[in-house]
């Protein structure tokens, strides 16, 4: 009869898992979330054996004495969100290890309760994130999603806001939450109409520099859409440039010069 001495697994308990820990037998509960478990099976102390002996999901036998050093408990037949139990008996004084248990933890889904954007900032607020997972605030800028700003997630904390920097007229923003585990969450595109002036710049036929009415985040670049220049200010020096046409990057549009 295997020895049942249950220990409390204090980092797997913070995930949300039903974990025991005995002398001789691993116990892992919780619900089926689309991914199978990877365990890590050392060397018993004969230098013989493996660590595992016998694997069993939500009761059935599925390996004996696995002859590896890492196997994959496939979990594909089981319904999402179903019920399972992982129980690994391993020899005494050698335990395995399960790499990913938060694949199976009993959690509500992560939600968005609200995102916001004003005149100088990007709030939201969120239910159930992962400890240590990361929000990614992107703007759409030059036809593409961009990030401009990063906040790590915290467990008791509900409430995140990132200052941000729009451009004239209209401005989107998304946020994009990676979880440590690889799943992936994304807000509502949320809009907002500024009041700043569009950026201009002159001359359009230049030879030495070009000057742009406030700072800014700009880019040069040939016909082909090489970046030849980049950078942030308020004028930017082009006379190391061919004869020739050019287009400048600012304020989420693309004009065009000529550099003489």
């Amino acid at each position: 009869m295997i020895r049942r001495l249950y220990i409390l697994v204090c980092l797997l308990m913070a995930s949300g898992l039903g974990v025991a820990a005995q002398q001789n037998e691993l116990v892992l509960t919780g619900v089926y979330n689309g991914k199978n478990l990877y365990v890590q099976n050392p060397i018993s102390t004969n230098l013989k054996d493996y660590c595992t002996q016998e694997v069993y999901v939500n009761g059935e036998l599925v390996f004996q004495n696995p002859r590896s050093s890492a196997f994959t408990i496939n979990l594909t037949h089981l319904s999402t969100k179903a019920p399972v139990e992982i129980r690994i008996l391993y020899t005494e004084g050698c335990m395995p290890k399960i790499i990913n248990p938060q694949v199976v933890r009993a959690m509500a889904g992560f939600k968005y309760l609200a995102v916001h954007v004003d005149s100088a900032a990007v709030s939201w607020t969120t239910n159930n994130q992962q400890k240590g997972g990361k929000f990614f605030i992107e703007q759409w800028y030059d036809e593409r999603w961009m990030p401009v700003a990063t906040v790590t997630a915290e467990p008791d904390q509900a409430r995140y806001m990132a200052a941000v920097s729009h451009t004239s007229g209209s401005n989107r923003y998304r946020i994009k939450f990676l979880q440590d585990d690889g799943e992936m969450y994304y807000s509502n595109v949320e809009e907002y109409s500024s009041a700043k002036a569009p950026i201009t710049f002159t001359p359009t036929r230049v030879s030495d520099k070009i000057f742009l009415s406030r700072d800014t985040d700009y880019e040069v670049t040939d016909k082909g859409g090489k970046q030849l220049l980049k950078g942030k200010g308020n004028e930017i020096y082009v006379g190391n440039l061919s004869t020739g046409v050019y287009y400048l990057k600012i304020d989420n549009r693309v004009e065009k010069f000529f550099k003489k």
